[in-house]
């Protein structure tokens, strides 16, 4: 469903590389002492994932580093993406390194060369952590643009820089950042699940439905208007007609309807025949109907494209299907010895091993080997397209949907040229008086619409009514905001429990999530209290961890598109701030402290949630911590001490001066 974090690897200028390697589905702990890089680590990860600019703090990771790189487990495989380095003077570099498969071997640093760029990165990303097709519409009266939930939005749930992690202001990753916080606000109901995955598909059947009832609803109207004078009228041109001996006129008729269909006949009895009716209309009715010839090729040409993009959205899931079908029977070259090269190798008994004669040597392996690797690349780059088709035959669809409704309005402006164009008749026989009736009754005629009957349009905007209404409430925004409320209901239950756990401040009284404020609010006797209010930095950190926690196990849970990993930078520091503070519980010299017990708590609901989630969610921490017990240890990946940091001391050729930093802290 989404993606987690097997590798992070540095190439450093000297060709060497830097290899820091994870656990999916576990607890990860890189401890270490201060100047040691690891803060430095979110920078890394969200530079490799396509930010516009690179954080890499400055020194001795920019002057040593050229390449930085980082390898996903995604549900078909693995990912690898490594980022060149920005030279100096530049905030980032559009050079990226992208490829999947299977299994994928870490590249040496001469193997990195630009695939893709970072736009086109990104979209990646939201394929493998299965964004779909998502937008989210301002409220009317709002200036800013509609929103899509895009990788970026889903990376704001994975990392907890060392600043935000206790703040009391700020619960969300780039959360200071200007226009933040409200995109936070239009996509998370999206990743929560609040809004559908084919909310913009039933959005735009929305908008047609909207359109086609405006069309009915002006036609009832043009109806009504023209009817709404009465039978007076019509019974008034009748009997002017019969007056001048131009229809019989007896019975008068009592209705509406009747006065107008013997108006009609009397119109059409009088009228020229229709081949040199249309002759006289003028220049703008061949050029309707040029528009009309247009249209119709246009619509012939989308729809032939239509049908070639779900032809080939067909085709790829069979080419896809087809394909791995023959990848497993490629698959059978295990059989043959890995090991083996050269002349050895292909005579050699796939089976036992033994030597063969020249004569009887078995086919190249090799070959084998390379066709199943041309396999991988054709599926994944059939795979890696798919969301683009998807979007191509959504928007094809549109395309088709709007000429049809130019077509039908240019055929209905045909209608009206006809019924409007001057009858030019010649009558020497009859009197001034009866032209003019005549012409009265075209007039007449000529401004009653030609519409369907009355009872069917009212039926047609009725039905279309429905499902406009139907739709409507499925997409309101009160819908989506009920959808929201409780999804956060089930999640402050957990929040609630995991607080009580940490024993945090306050964790007596109902916790959530407010949304419109993006903090954790504690309903108290006196009224709710906000995080900022709560007081404490161990209480800032311990809201900032069950809320996150109690996210990704919604996501999961719930099988939403965002990433399975998040990444915690110093947790701890609220407890003890200096490096040397841990090295004296470390030793020995203090005694095993209320604060002590507290970090202790704070990684074993860590180390619980990541069991509970079974194998489906990561945690990442880098700290100043290092507890001694046997679950902390055997979470424990690095260990940055006694000169052992992220970037080896030898690839600094600069001779920098020791105290230099990476900006850990």
């Amino acid at each position: 469903m989404s993606f987690q974090i097997k590798d992070i690897v540095l190439y450093g200028h000297n060709g060497q590389m830097r290899r820091l390697k994870f656990a999916p589905g576990r607890l990860n702990i890189i401890t270490g002492a201060s100047k040691t890089g690891k803060t430095a680590l979110i920078a890394v990860l969200e530079y490799c994932f396509g930010s516009s600019e690179c954080q890499i703090p400055e020194g001795i990771m920019r002057r040593t580093v050229a390449w930085a790189g980082v390898r996903l487990a995604v549900p078909a495989g693995e990912v690898f993406i490594a980022r060149r380095l920005p030279t100096p003077g530049r905030n980032s570099s559009s050079d990226v390194h992208y490829v999947t498969g299977n299994q994928i071997e870490l590249p040496r640093a001469d193997q990195l060369r630009q695939t893709t760029n970072p736009n086109a990165l990104e979209w990646l990303l939201a394929a493998h952590a299965s964004i779909g097709q998502n937008r989210h519409d301002p409220p009317p009266g709002q200036t800013r643009l509609p929103l899509q939930a895009g990788i970026d939005h889903a990376l704001i749930y994975c990392f907890q820089h060392q600043t935000e992690i206790d703040s009391n202001r700020f619960l969300f990753h780039r959360q200071s950042e200007q226009w933040m916080p409200m995109a936070i606000k239009d996509t998370m109901p999206y990743f929560l699940g609040a809004v559908d995955d084919d909310y913009v598909a039933r959005m735009g059947e929305l908008r047609r439905l909207r359109q086609e009832l405006r069309r009915a609803m002006r036609k009832l109207e043009e109806y009504n208007a023209v009817r709404g004078e009465g039978v007076t009228v019509a019974q008034g041109l009748l009997s002017e007609a019969t007056d001048l001996g131009l229809s019989p006129g007896h019975p008068m008729p009592e209705t509406w309807d009747i006065c107008l269909e013997a108006l009609r006949q009397l119109n059409l009895a009088t009228s020229i025949p229709e081949e040199e009716q249309i002759a006289a209309e003028g220049e703008e009715f061949r050029r309707l109907q040029a528009e009309r010839e247009e249209i119709t090729n246009e619509l012939r040409v989308i729809r032939d494209q239509l049908d070639a993009a779900r032809a080939l959205t067909a085709d790829r899931r069979g080419f896809s299907q087809e394909a791995h079908a023959q990848i497993l029977r490629l698959k059978s070259i295990e059989l043959f010895d890995p090991q083996g090269e050269g002349e050895h190798r292909l005579a050699a008994c796939p089976l036992c091993q033994s030597a063969l004669p020249a004569s009887e040597a078995t086919p190249s392996v090799q070959a084998i080997e390379n066709s199943l690797a041309r396999l991988y690349t054709q599926v994944r780059q059939v795979e890696d397209r798919a969301p683009q088709m998807q979007a191509v035959v959504t928007s094809l669809e549109a395309k088709e949907a709007d000429v049809k409704s130019r077509l039908r309005d240019n055929r209905e402006s045909l209608e009206a040229i006809q019924r409007e164009s001057a009858r030019l008749q010649e009558y020497r026989d009859f009197s001034n008086r009866r032209a003019h009736i005549l012409g009265r009754v075209s007039l007449y005629l000529e401004s009653v619409p030609q519409l369907e009957e009355s009872s069917e349009l009212q039926g047609r905007i009725a039905d279309l009514r429905v499902q406009v209404i139907e739709l409507e409430n499925e997409l309101s925004d009160d819908t989506v905001q009920e959808r929201v409320q409780s999804a956060l209901s089930i999640i402050s239950r957990n929040m609630s429990a995991w607080a009580t756990f940490l024993q945090l401040e306050h964790a007596e009284f109902p916790l959530r999530l407010d949304l419109r404020r993006l903090t954790v609010i504690a309903d108290g006797v006196d009224g709710p209290i906000p995080m900022e209010r709560m007081g404490s930095g161990e209480n800032w950190v311990g809201y900032h961890l069950i809320t996150h926690f109690a996210l990704h196990n919604w996501f999961v849970s719930r099988h939403r598109p965002v990433p399975r990993f998040v990444f915690l930078d110093q947790p701890s520091q609220v407890y003890f701030p200096e490096d040397e503070d841990w090295q004296r519980q470390e030793n020995g010299t203090v005694g095993l402290g209320e604060d002590r017990q507290k970090v202790e708590r704070m990684y074993r609901l860590a180390y619980d949630v990541v069991q509970e989630l079974n194998g489906e969610f990561q945690i990442i921490i880098t700290d100043h911590a290092n507890i001694n017990q046997q679950w902390f240890q055997e979470s424990v990946v690095e260990r940055w001490r006694e000169g052992s940091k992220l970037i080896p001391t030898e690839w600094d050729t600069s001779h920098a001066s020791p105290d230099e930093s990476m900006t850990d802290e």
